[in-house]
């Protein structure tokens, strides 16, 4: 029997592949449904059909609230909820059936909570609290071509002919649209400015229906044109109504989507200027505003933006965590620090309150909010502050912090290992307190958990939640050992018996290589993407490989980096590359794979000849195509990272001598290896490089900066001083030598006046002078002109710091054989 209280209603044009997982969730007796199909040429109208729905069929005329509005008046439920078809029921169907009978006649529309998923991870989401339910033949109604508003008209006026204009007697209800940001969030819409038909906050309130939304995922995008149609249809709304704020801010959103940020902060600013304070959708204009001007690096203008909007909007914690983020770049780490903890006071109250407990209608939550702006994001960020600022124990709290407020939150595990290696912890108590934190979230969060899992992952069959949660948290955890550099503890949890987690084994490989254990490696790669050759016996790769178009997928499936440690596990077992190897690469790189492997297994160091490759001229230099070069350049990359440091000089010197004009010359070949050893932490075995470089030559103005960041952190400030000068004197607009160089005439400032002051007999005079130096000195240090280490380069900066000699006296008697265990 159908029921008279809820009924469903939707436009569609081909979507076929989203609106069974749509309808399957709305499964509920008796709802009434009408589906608005615009013209599908695919199975759309018959998938309706078959859950019951009524189609109607109609024109796309270029109008979205025309097409919306055609099945209103047909309701004969006394409530209408309006959906897409890319939206889903996560969880409150039947919590909603139950609330609306009690509502009071009164109230004419209701927000829900949207969740706008722009990522595979359970904090990749925004959260929106749109009005989707209203009472059907109360005057309510679409306006506007796209992003179309819900408005509420006097009954006298529903037969007018619609202008959005100022004088028209309406109340603009919120809808949802894209947001400007990467993540393409849902956003509030435009209200009208009269406050006398205005209703209130607390008459539209957040009743318990949770629905999921995926069609702003950047894979979505890409697979269609929305941007380019929403484009043509928000000029066609603009050449009707010129300057029209919402309008403007919604050109500021497509453009984003189309990469055009330039004309994106135009239209935002624009839009900006000629919103009313109130317009609903103001705030999240602004948040979108800032985010774009701190992608064009306009970074003064984003600060002083959020200077005036933080105090217009208290409790938008989403505003707050970048004005935290914009002066932590400024350096301003203690009022950087200040913002992150204003966003967590104000943030997880509006959490909560979202999430509409109990199964009652709560008042509505105010702002259009990144999932854990308010908490996890914002105590992550607090954190990271801490360590840096050398308050470790501080640091641990907040990362613990943050994750009892999501156990899975992949950033607060990394920086929690970090950390407590950064204090001296040991790999195996690094790996004690994170299962002991990781039994704790168990123990606390049990079944409630599992049920939100269960409603976060329908496709999971029932009371599979928690045991999916303790994989997660312990995939998490397993990520964060990795990548703090604590590889053999990492590789032992996947190992034991227990362990139910799927790690890639382009992961795992890439663990193996780095914890030294190569066989365990190659045999990992062997099994996993070989194919079986055909024939008696192993090609190698100097055989010719025949390529087929068939076989373009078998490479495809790779990624670079797993082709490059695939390649290192030959290599460090003294192993040359298969015709297996060679079929899963692209075909323009698979020269290069070859000339790589005859380098290492078949060149003779102290060769006459300039050029080692056989059937090529000497002097010749190859021509690789730019797939080819990044290849080569990415496994060198790789062999570092993964502490191979003989494989990766033997593969970057005698690469570079056949691959580039620049980099012939020995000084220009170490200057470069140099470079990259010091990126990953080498820092002590790059900087006898570049000595030995200086020695012969001038360096340029990066590496006389790495030179004195090398002196800096010894101490050594009037050499550091010196290098960051010479840099300058290289490249002028060199900002980190700039900053480098400010901070050591700082430091020599600063001492000056600590020792005048031990001579003066008025010290207290030289007071405020100190006080002021040292502001200035916190500022400059806070400024990110430093290389920042995490755990695994710091590891390797120890290592080169006590053993470099190992890797570099050897030289004379380089083995491919790079085994470590």
């Amino acid at each position: 029997m159908q029921n008279r209280l809820l009924g469903i209603h939707m436009i569609v044009q081909n979507e076929e592949q989203c609106l069974p997982r749509c309808l399957d969730s709305l499964k509920q007796a008796g709802l009434e449904c009408f589906i608005t199909d615009t013209g599908s040429s695919d199975r759309t109208p018959d998938i309706a059909r078959t859950y019951g729905a009524t189609v109607l069929r109609a024109d796309w005329e270029d109008d979205f609230a025309k097409a919306r509005n055609i099945s209103l008046p047909l309701a004969t439920t006394e409530w209408i909820l309006c959906l897409d078809a890319d939206e889903y029921v996560i969880e409150g169907l039947e919590e909603l059936m139950a609330v609306l009978p009690g509502v009071h006649k009164s109230i004419t529309r209701l927000r829900i909570t949207i969740e706008n998923h722009y990522g595979e991870g359970l904090e990749d989401k925004i959260l929106s609290h749109p009005v989707r339910l209203f009472r059907a033949h109360h005057g309510y109604r679409y306006t506007g071509r796209v992003h179309e508003q819900l408005i509420h008209q006097a009954p006298a006026e529903q037969s007018c002919d619609f202008t959005p204009n100022k004088s028209t007697r309406e109340t603009y209800v919120r809808w949802d649209w894209p947001q400007a940001n990467a993540a393409n969030e849902l956003v509030d819409a435009h209200a009208d400015a009269d406050a006398d038909v205005k209703v209130k906050a607390e008459e539209e309130l957040l009743v318990p229906l949770r629905l999921g939304h995926d069609g702003y995922l950047a894979t979505v995008i890409a697979k269609g044109d929305k941007p380019k149609r929403n484009l043509r249809l928000i000029e066609r709304e603009l050449a009707d109504h010129p300057a029209q704020p919402f309008h403007l801010y919604n050109l500021g959103v497509t453009r984003c989507q189309l990469g055009d940020l330039e004309q994106a902060a135009d239209a935002f600013g624009e839009s900006l200027e000629f919103a009313e304070l109130q317009a609903p959708y103001r705030a999240t204009l602004v948040k979108d505003l800032v985010k774009v001007l701190v992608a064009l690096e306009r970074y003064e203008e984003a600060h002083m933006l959020l200077t005036a909007e933080c105090c217009r909007y208290p409790a938008y914690p989403d505003l707050h965590l970048l004005y935290g983020e914009i002066l932590e770049r400024q350096g301003l780490e203690e009022r950087a620090y200040r913002a992150y903890a204003r966003a967590s006071t104000c943030g997880s109250r509006q959490d909560d309150q979202a999430r509409a407990s109990g199964g009652e209608a709560v008042t509505k939550p105010v702002y259009v909010t990144e999932a854990g702006s308010g908490s996890y994001r914002a105590y992550t960020s607090m954190a990271r502050l801490a360590q840096k600022r050398g308050f470790g124990q501080e640091a641990v709290r907040l990362y613990e912090l943050a994750l009892e407020h999501l156990s899975t939150y992949r950033p607060a595990w990394m920086g929690l290992a970090d950390v407590l290696q950064q204090q001296g912890f040991s790999d195996e108590q690094i790996t004690d307190r994170l299962l002991h934190l990781a039994n704790q979230f168990n123990e606390i969060h049990g079944t409630d958990r599992a049920d939100r899992m269960n409603h976060l992952c329908p496709s999971l069959e029932k009371n599979t939640g928690q045991v999916r949660i303790e994989i997660k948290i312990l995939m998490e955890m397993v990520y964060a050992l990795a990548e703090c550099g604590a590889y053999k503890q990492a590789l032992h949890l996947l190992g034991s018996e227990t362990s139910n987690v799927h790690i890639p084994a382009g992961d795992q490989l890439h663990w193996m290589l780095c914890a030294g254990q190569v066989t365990d490696a190659w045999h990992l790669a062997e099994s996993s993407w070989k194919e079986q050759d055909k024939g008696s016996g192993q090609q190698t790769c100097s055989s010719s490989i025949a390529v087929t178009g068939g076989q373009d997928a078998l490479y495809a499936n790779l990624r670079a980096e797993e082709r490059s440690d695939w390649a290192l596990a030959c290599w460090a077992n003294g192993r040359r590359l298969s015709s297996s190897f060679l079929a899963k690469s692209p075909p323009a790189e698979r020269d290069m794979w070859k000339v790589a492997d005859h380098l290492l297994f078949e060149y003779t160091p102290g060769s006459s000849t300039t050029n080692p490759i056989p059937h090529v001229p000497d002097g010749q230099l190859l021509k690789w195509d730019e797939s080819a070069q990044m290849a080569a350049k990415q496994v060198v990359i790789r062999a570092i990272q993964s502490g191979r440091l003989v494989l990766a000089r033997q593969l970057h010197e005698r690469l570079a001598r056949i691959m580039s004009e620049h980099e012939r010359t020995e000084m220009a070949i170490r200057r470069s290896y140099a470079g990259l050893l010091y990126r990953y932490g080498y820092t002590m075995i790059a900087a006898e490089l570049l000595i030995q470089g200086m020695t012969e030559g001038e360096l340029d103005a990066e590496g006389l900066f790495w030179l004195g960041e090398t002196l800096f952190a010894k101490g050594h400030l009037e050499q550091a001083l010196s290098l960051f000068e010479r840099a300058l004197e290289r490249d002028s607009n060199y900002s980190q030598a700039r900053a480098g160089a400010a901070v050591c005439y700082l430091q020599f400032a600063l001492d000056l006046i600590r020792q005048e002051q031990n001579r003066s007999s008025e010290p207290s005079v030289l007071v405020a002078q100190q006080i002021a130096l040292e502001q200035q000195l916190r500022t400059a240090e806070g400024i990110p002109w430093r290389t920042v280490y995490r755990a695994k380069e710091r590891r390797n900066h120890h290592a080169s710091t006590s053993a470099s000699e190992s890797a570099e006296s050897d030289a004379a008697n380089l083995s491919v054989h790079d085994r470590q265990g």
